[in-house]
């Protein structure tokens, strides 16, 4: 996930008027018609541009954003919540998640899709279940993972809670993937 901030060019602390004229000014920057030799990326970053107006214009959804970007310590979910520490912490936590880990694979992979524009997802949604991940796979949360069997009930009740909040989207998910 891209921080929305350096891509609008504001800081974390901009007004409404202040993140409404950058990202204007972005727009006006990646339009496609100016971009006629980059057609295809000035299209691609004009919708990320405006996800990312959408998000920081909203004050529910930019402090749900906020939290996201402080428990992420301001780098990219990419840095936390990629192919290969997820593929690790779920061979660490399969005997523990037994029934869970077809599910929260399947959740894994429609972040994987919502963030990269493949699936379309409400932005609250993408925060809760990126937020959901990156507490999973970081080893340092609630209740420390390298404590045997009980360091994997607090990302089990996590985990637990989002699917079954998500359980509608997922369904829709997997419609979609079925269907491509």
């Amino acid at each position: 996930m891209m921080n929305y901030y350096e891509l609008l060019g504001v800081e974390p602390k901009a007004g409404p008027e202040e993140i409404k004229q950058a990202y204007r000014e972005r727009v006006k920057e990646w339009h496609p018609d100016k971009n006629p030799l980059r057609q295809e990326e000035a299209e691609e970053m004009t919708k990320v541009l405006n996800i990312a107006y959408g998000m920081l214009s909203d004050p529910e959804q930019k402090k749900h954003y906020d939290r996201i970007l402080r428990f992420s310590k301001g780098r990219s979910f990419e840095h936390y919540v990629n192919d290969s520490s997820f593929s690790g912490k779920i061979h660490a936590a399969a005997n523990i998640l037994k029934g869970m880990v077809e599910d929260v694979k399947e959740l894994y992979y429609l972040f994987k899709d919502a963030v990269n524009g493949r699936y379309k997802l409400h932005p609250v949604n993408l925060g809760i279940i990126g937020g959901g991940l990156l507490y999973f796979i970081l080893p340092i949360d609630l209740i420390p993972d390298f404590i045997p069997l009980v360091g994997f009930v607090d990302d089990i009740a996590v985990l637990t809670t989002i699917l079954n909040s998500m359980g509608e989207e997922l369904m829709k998910y997997r419609s979609w993937k079925g269907s491509n």
